[in-house]
């Protein structure tokens, strides 16, 4: 514990605060930036090796042992919310009679009891048990969604040939934290403007080119395929819109930027209006949430939703008013309705989006999912929300930008388990197109 505050400290005090919504050129100031954030994260995560090494001998001593035949293909999830992109890559394996072993660190993760030919599973424990489990792991490939590898906790282990990071997003690499890919040899991207991102922060880091295979996003697939079982939302001849508010939490969320003034001419509208906030925001911000649904009650057309699975708010919906959620490209992609989302500068402080010479991907592409609107075009949200849904141009729009940002639509897992046995058994994967 000592330890730990200790390098939390240096950290702090050698990390420069960058300016907010701005970006350094990377052949001036940022290189600066980048260096010195990187000379302070080497000496913070330099101690914390140390000490993963120290607990990874300790756990070694209380049975937690090496394995001593080397895996294939080892999948590892921080939790079940990953569980549908590694389900459709596993299924996938499976089928062409191939094993590996999949590992969780969440005992509630529905992965570890799929029943599933060829993939074993295993329960590898939360927190420093797992990190050293991870530390001390022998195979061939290990795939992982979660970056920041040999920054973060996760270090490379002596017996592992090749890191793939899984994408499980179809957002652009920018919005992640510093050198969250730096150190994988593949990063198995949804579309092309990942790789253009990652590209350049290889060439402006100097680091080593990785494999990064045109593969998709596995998720979509199960989410496109479980729509399937809901009754597709045919809007009648002048019947009102029905709107979903699904934001994201915090400070950058527009519930907190824009409260009340958001939503309360949504509900003067008659319009239906589905409030789901954030799961998060429910545990960092419950009394803001709960000062919005005091000041909404008296409004019958109102509601808010907690289900664990938003599929069914987000089928019966004809409009998303957003920010930038990751459900904004979830919902056009998949139902080809459109999204409104609140205009703002992101902070891209500590981010990779910093070193970029180009704004992320998704900022530009924003008014082709919906329309962006301002603190001005509030008060005549209602008919901005008739506008939109009225559009018959959406659906095409968003089918194209589909079909341009996200490689292999549908059969993303297969292309992915195609992708991990072409690595494992040493050929590249397939180039980026």
């Amino acid at each position: 514990m000592f330890l730990h505050c200790l390098c939390a400290a240096l950290a702090l005090t050698l990390i420069p605060a960058a300016p907010a919504f701005a970006y350094l050129d990377p052949g001036t100031g940022s290189m600066l930036v980048s260096a010195l954030v990187g000379i302070a994260a080497t000496l913070f995560f330099l101690l914390k090796g140390i000490y993963y090494k120290g607990t990874g001998f300790f756990y070694s001593l209380a049975g937690l042992r090496k394995q001593r035949e080397k895996e294939g293909l080892v999948f590892w999830s921080e939790g079940r919310s990953y569980w549908n992109t590694f389900r459709p890559v596993l299924e996938a394996l499976s089928a062409r009679g191939e094993s590996c072993l999949y590992l969780s660190s969440d005992e509630g993760d529905p992965g570890l009891s799929c029943s599933l030919s060829g993939v074993r599973t295993r329960f590898i424990g939360t927190g420093n048990r797992a990190y050293s489990f991870l530390n001390m792991l022998e195979a061939e490939v290990c795939v992982l969604t979660t970056p920041g590898l040999d920054v973060l906790q996760i270090r490379r282990s002596p017996g592992v040939r090749h890191y793939a990071h899984m994408v499980h997003s179809v957002t652009d690499m920018a919005i992640y934290k510093l050198y969250s890919f730096d150190y994988f040899d593949s990063v198995l991207c949804s579309g092309p403007h990942q790789v253009r991102s990652l590209r350049a922060l290889e060439k402006l880091r100097g680091t080593k080119p990785k494999e990064l295979p045109a593969c998709g996003c596995p998720y979509l697939d199960v989410m496109a395929d479980r729509l399937k079982k809901f009754e597709k939302r045919t809007r009648k001849e002048g019947e009102l819109p029905r709107i979903l508010v699904a934001p994201t939490w915090g400070r950058n969320g527009l519930l907190r930027l824009y409260g009340l003034h958001l939503l309360e001419p949504l509900a003067r509208s008659g319009y239906d209006v589905c409030i789901r906030p954030h799961p998060q925001s429910r545990i960092a911000e419950p009394e803001l949430l709960q000062e919005l649904a005091q000041a909404l009650e008296a409004f019958p057309n109102v509601r808010w939703d907690a289900e664990p699975d938003g599929l069914a708010v987000m089928s019966e919906s004809d409009v998303l008013v957003s920010d930038l959620s990751g459900i904004v490209f979830d919902f056009a992609f998949l139902l080809e309705r459109p999204v409104l989302t609140l205009a703002f500068e992101p902070d891209l402080r500590g981010l990779d989006g910093n070193d970029l010479p180009w704004p992320a991907w998704e900022l530009g592409v924003l008014d082709i999912v919906g329309r962006q609107i301002t603190l001005d075009d509030l008060p005549r949200l209602p008919d901005i929300v008739r506008e939109v849904t009225e559009n018959p141009d959406f659906s095409v729009r968003l089918r194209a930008l589909r079909d341009e940002a996200v490689w292999s639509f549908g059969r993303a897992g297969s292309v992915v388990a195609d992708q991990l046995v072409a690595i494992r058994d040493g050929a590249c994967g397939k180039s980026e197109v």
